[in-house]
C-alpha cells in the first residue's frame, strides 16, 4: 500500500505488523504531519456499535489531549479494510525498554505517568480494558505513551464468550457462565478477574491490570506463567492468581497487593495509586536531605569536640549508643521473628534483615569480646531462618556459616561458657539442617554428629537440666535425620526412638509444657516416616496418629497460631498417606479433608504466604487420590496442578517441583480412565522431567522417587516403545537405599517387573506387600489381593 493514499493520508512506509493487520507511517497532506495508520483487516473490522463507542472515546481523549495517551485522530473505512489513524509515536514499547534495561527510578516513575494517564481517562469514563507492558511506549524524549485506549473490543455470541488479544487477534473460545455473560476483552496474562469471568469492566479492571504491569515492571517477570495455556492463564485470571511479588520493598509490594484485590472494591482508584507513588517516589530525596542534614551536622560537632574536653564524653555517648543499636538489631532479628512468625507475616522483616546484615558485614571478631560475639552469632541463625523460611536456600547457608565462626570465635574465648557451647552447637545444626535440604546427606552427617558432641558434653554434665536434655533429644533427632538421607534407614529409626523415649520421659515431668508436647510430636512424625519407608505400614500408622493428636491439642490451645496449625496439617497429611496405604479410605478422606481445609484459612489469612498455598494444592492432589478420580477429585487436582504451576514458575525449589509432578501424574491416570491416552501421555512425560530434575537437585528425597518411579511405569504402559528403558530404569531405582522397602515405590516396581516380563518376581513383591498390609485402593484393584 506504500504510495497509495486514504483520504488525505499518504502511506509512506511500513511501521510493523500485527494481528489486526500492518502499521503504515502516513503523511497527512492536508495538516502537514506524519501519522500511523493501523489498518484493520476485513474479517478483523469493528460492529457498527463498537465503533461507534470507540470514536465517542476517541473524541474524548482528543479533547483531554494527556501527554501520556497516544491520541485517535479518526477511523477511516475503504472497501478493502479500515484504518484507524493515530498519532504517530516514535521510541521503544515498556516491555522492550525492561529487557535492554531501566533504572529503579526511572521505573516508578514510568508507573506514575501510567497512572496519571488513567486518572485523567477514568474522570471521563474512559476505561482502557487491556493495559499491559506492549501498549505502552517511551518516546526518545522520555515520554510515556498509552497505546490502543478502547481497542479491547468484546467479539463474540450468546453460545460462548470470545477473548480477543488485539495484538494477536486471536479470537479464543472460553465456555465461562454463557448463559449470560458478556464478552471478554483483554489480554490473558494482564487480565482482571472480573474480565476473566466475562462480568462489567470498570476503571478498577485497569487498576488492576496496572497492579500486574508495575509488578512485572519491578520484578521483570511476568505476573502469570507465560508458558499457560491461554485457557490455564484465563483459569488463574478469573481465581486471581498472580506470582508472588518477593524481594520488593514493602510499600511497593502492599501497593500491588491491593491493586491486585479480587474484589474491584478494594482496590485503589488510580487518583489514590497516584498519590501513594509520588509519595514513594519521594522517599529516597526526603533520606537524602535528613542524611545530608544529620552529615553536616555530626561533621560540625567532631570539629567543635576535637578542640573540647568533651571528647571523652562523646565516646562514651558513642559507646552507649552503639549498645543501643545492638539491642535494637537484637530484638529485630530475635525476638520479632518469634512474635511475627505465628501470624504469617516474616515478610515484615526482609527490609530489617538487609540492614542488619550490612550492620554485621562491618564487624571484625577480633575487635569483639565473648559475650558480643555469642549475640551475634544468635542473631545470624535468626536470620539465617527467615532466609530459610523464604526458600531463600544458598543465603541462609551463608548466614549459618557466618554464625558458626562468630560462635567457634565466642567458644574459643572462654570453653567454660556452657550457653556459647549451646550457641555453636546450633550452629552447626542449622548449616547441617541446610546441607540436608540441598541433598548433601555427608556434609549433614558432619554437623549433626558435631551437634549431638555438643549436647551429649551438656547433659552428660546437668542430666538434670531440662534445657541440655531437651538437647539431647534433639541431637538423636538431627542424627536420624543424617542417617536416613543416607539410606540407612535402620540407624534412623533407632535415633528416632531414642528421642521419642527421651521426649516422654520430659513429659512425664512436665506433663503441661507444649514444647516438650511438640517435641514428642516431632520425634514421632520422623519414626512414622521411617517406618512408613521401611514397609513397617501398621506402626507407622500408630506413631502418625499419636503425632496428629497431640498437634491437635495444641492447636485447640492456641487456635489462632498459625506456625501450630500449618504443623497439624502436615501431621495429618502423613496420617492421611498411612490410612490410605492400609486401606482405611474412608478415614484418609476425612484427614485429608481436615487438613485442606487449615491450609485453607492459612492461606486466606496471607496469600503472599507460599507455603501455606503448596500446602493447600498437594493437600489437594492427595484428597484427589483418596477420592479415587471422581468429579470432585478432578476438579480439585486441576486447581491443584495451576496453584503449583504457579509456584514451580515462581521459584523452581525441589520440593515444590516435585509436587508438581504429582499433580500430573493424578491428571495422566484420570486421563488414562476416560481413554484418552495422548493426553495421559503429555502428563506423564510432563511428570517424568519434573520428577528427574527433583531428584536430581536432592538425592535423597524418598517422595520424588517414588513420584518419578511412578511417572516411568505409567509413561511405559502408555508407550511400549519406550517401556522397556522406563522399566529398567524403575528396577534400577528401586534397588537402592532407602527406596527398596518404601512401598509405593515397590509397587511402581512391580508393575515395571510385570511389564519386562518378569512375572514371578512382580507376584513375590505384591505378596510382600500384601502380607505388610499395604491395601491401597488401586493396588488391591490392579493385583486383585
Amino acid at each position: 500500500m506504500i504510495g497509495t493514499h486514504v483520504g488525505p493520508i499518504r502511506i509512506i512506509g511500513l511501521l510493523g505488523q500485527g494481528g489486526m493487520g500492518e502499521v503504515y507511517l502516513g503523511y497527512d497532506d492536508r495538516l502537514q504531519r506524519r501519522v500511523a495508520l493501523k489498518a484493520v483487516r476485513g474479517e478483523k473490522r469493528l460492529s457498527a456499535g463498537s465503533r461507534e463507542r470507540l470514536l465517542r472515546e476517541a473524541r474524548a481523549l482528543s479533547a483531554l489531549d494527556h501527554p501520556n495517551i497516544c491520541r485517535i485522530y479518526d477511523y477511516a473505512e475503504t472497501p478493502q479494510c479500515d484504518f484507524l489513524l493515530l498519532e504517530l509515536v516514535e521510541g521503544l514499547t515498556l516491555d522492550v525498554a525492561m529487557e535492554r534495561g531501566i533504572s529503579r527510578t526511572r521505573k516508578l516513575r514510568i508507573a506514575r505517568d501510567i497512572v496519571h494517564a488513567l486518572a485523567a481517562a477514568h474522570r471521563r469514563g474512559i476505561v482502557h480494558r487491556d493495559l499491559k507492558p506492549r501498549n505502552v511506549m517511551l518516546t526518545a524524549g522520555g515520554t510515556v505513551k498509552i497505546l490502543d485506549f478502547g481497542l479491547a473490543q468484546p467479539r463474540g455470541g450468546a453460545e460462548l464468550v470470545d477473548v480477543v488479544d488485539i495484538e494477536t487477534a486471536d479470537t479464543l473460545l472460553y465456555p465461562h457462565e454463557p448463559a449470560a455473560a458478556s464478552a471478554i476483552a483483554g489480554t490473558p496474562l494482564y487480565m482482571s478477574p472480573e474480565q476473566a469471568r466475562g462480568h462489567h469492566v470498570t476503571p478498577a479492571s485497569d487498576l488492576y491490570s496496572f497492579g500486574l504491569l508495575l509488578q512485572t515492571l519491578l520484578t521483570g517477570r511476568p505476573p502469570r506463567p507465560e508458558e499457560l495455556s491461554t485457557d490455564a492463564l484465563l483459569h488463574c485470571a478469573a481465581a486471581g492468581e498472580v506470582l508472588p511479588m518477593n524481594g520488593q520493598p514493602r510499600d511497593l509490594t502492599r501497593l500491588v497487593a491491593r491493586l491486585t484485590s479480587i474484589a474491584p472494591a478494594e482496590r485503589p482508584t488510580a487518583v489514590e495509586t497516584l498519590e501513594r507513588l509520588e509519595r514513594i517516589i519521594a522517599t529516597p530525596a526526603r533520606r537524602v536531605r535528613m542524611a545530608l542534614v544529620a552529615t553536616v551536622v555530626l561533621l560540625f560537632l567532631a570539629g567543635t569536640l576535637r578542640y573540647t574536653r568533651d571528647v571523652t564524653r562523646a565516646r562514651a555517648e558513642a559507646e552507649r549508643r552503639r549498645h543501643q543499636a545492638e539491642g535494637l538489631v537484637a530484638f529485630m532479628v530475635s525476638d520479632l521473628p518469634k512474635r511475627l512468625e505465628p501470624v504469617g507475616r516474616l515478610d515484615v522483616l526482609d527490609e530489617t534483615a538487609t540492614k542488619a546484615l550490612e550492620y554485621f558485614a562491618s564487624l571484625r571478631p577480633d575487635e569483639l569480646s565473648g559475650d558480643e560475639l555469642h549475640r551475634h552469632a544468635l542473631a545470624l541463625t535468626q536470620l539465617g531462618d527467615v532466609r530459610m523460611k523464604q526458600g531463600k536456600l544458598p543465603e541462609a547457608l551463608a548466614l549459618f556459616r557466618q554464625s558458626l565462626r562468630f560462635a567457634q570465635a565466642a567458644v574459643a574465648d572462654d570453653p567454660s561458657r556452657e550457653e556459647w557451647q549451646l550457641a555453636l552447637s546450633n550452629s552447626h545444626f542449622w548449616i547441617g539442617d541446610a546441607l540436608r535440604r540441598q541433598g548433601d546427606a555427608r556434609g549433614t552427617l558432619a554437623h549433626f554428629q558435631a551437634y549431638y558432641q555438643v549436647s551429649r558434653q551438656l547433659a552428660d554434665a546437668h542430666p538434670n537440666d531440662p534445657r541440655y536434655v531437651m538437647e539431647l533429644s534433639y541431637g538423636h533427632s538431627n542424627l536420624g535425620s543424617a542417617f536416613e538421607a543416607l539410606g540407612d534407614l535402620a540407624r534412623a529409626g533407632a535415633e528416632y526412638r531414642t528421642a521419642a523415649s527421651i521426649d516422654r520421659k520430659r513429659l512425664s515431668r512436665n506433663p503441661a509444657d507444649d514444647q516438650v508436647r511438640a517435641d514428642l510430636a516431632n520425634s514421632l512424625n520422623k519414626l512414622g516416616i521411617v517406618l512408613q519407608s521401611n514397609g513397617e505400614l501398621a506402626e507407622a500408622r500408630a506413631a502418625f496418629e499419636e503425632d496428629a493428636a497431640i498437634r491437635r491439642m495444641l492447636v485447640a490451645a492456641k487456635p489462632d497460631d498459625a506456625r501450630r496449625a500449618s504443623r497439624l496439617a502436615t501431621s495429618l497429611a502423613y496420617l492421611g498417606g498411612a490410612q490410605l496405604n492400609t486401606g482405611r479410605s474412608a478415614e484418609a478422606v476425612a484427614t485429608t479433608r481436615e487438613e485442606l481445609a487449615i491450609w485453607i484459612r492459612l492461606a486466606a489469612r496471607d496469600e503472599q504466604n507460599l507455603e501455606w498455598r503448596r500446602g493447600r494444592a498437594v493437600a489437594q492432589v492427595r484428597l484427589s487420590e483418596a477420592l479415587g478420580g471422581d468429579a470432585e477429585g478432578a476438579r480439585l487436582l486441576d486447581q491443584a496442578a495451576r496453584t503449583l504451576t504457579l509456584l514451580a514458575a515462581h521459584d523452581a525449589r525441589p520440593t515444590w517441583r516435585r509436587d508438581l509432578a504429582a499433580a500430573h501424574v493424578g491428571l495422566a491416570r484420570l486421563a488414562m480412565r476416560r481413554g484418552d491416552r495422548a493426553q495421559a501421555a503429555e502428563h506423564s512425560a510432563r511428570a517424568l522431567a519434573l520428577a528427574e530434575a527433583a531428584r536430581a537437585a536432592q538425592a535423597s528425597d524418598v517422595i520424588a522417587v517414588r513420584v518419578l518411579c511412578a511417572a516411568l511405569v505409567d509413561l511405559a504402559e502408555l508407550r511400549p516403545e519406550v517401556g522397556r528403558q522406563h522399566c529398567e530404569k524403575v528396577a534400577s531405582l528401586a534397588s537402592g537405599a532407602p527406596y527398596s522397602r518404601d512401598p509405593r515405590i515397590v509397587e511402581s516396581l512391580a508393575r515395571a517387573l510385570t511389564i519386562l516380563g518378569r512375572d514371578r518376581e512382580a507376584q513375590a513383591l505384591v505378596a510382600r506387600l500384601a502380607g505388610s498390609g499395604y491395601r491401597r485402593p488401586d493396588f488391591i484393584a490392579r493385583w486383585q489381593v
